[in-house]
């Protein structure tokens, strides 16, 4: 085998592995940090998804962690 064919099968092994590595350190922090569901209806949050990313709130207080649906925060602010 060439040396430049060596080299690209290195490199291709090489992406794939980092590219392997980035999602598993993604999901293991995903799964750190945040619970599953709102810590006040149980409704389902999706890790992956950018929507609910952006409109879901965490409040922290000393150590725990408490997710919030939207809906749940609105009924919060209002009460």
């Amino acid at each position: 085998m060439s040396n430049n064919l060596k080299r690209k099968i290195k490199r291709k092994k090489d992406i794939k592995d980092e590219k392997q590595a980035e999602k598993e350190l993604q999901n293991k922090i995903s799964n750190i940090f945040l619970p599953d569901n709102c810590s006040l209806c149980n409704k389902d949050f999706d890790k992956r998804s950018r929507e609910m990313a952006m409109t879901w709130m965490v409040v922290t207080e000393d150590d725990t962690k408490a997710l919030i649906c939207p809906q749940c925060w609105e009924k919060s602010k209002n009460s």
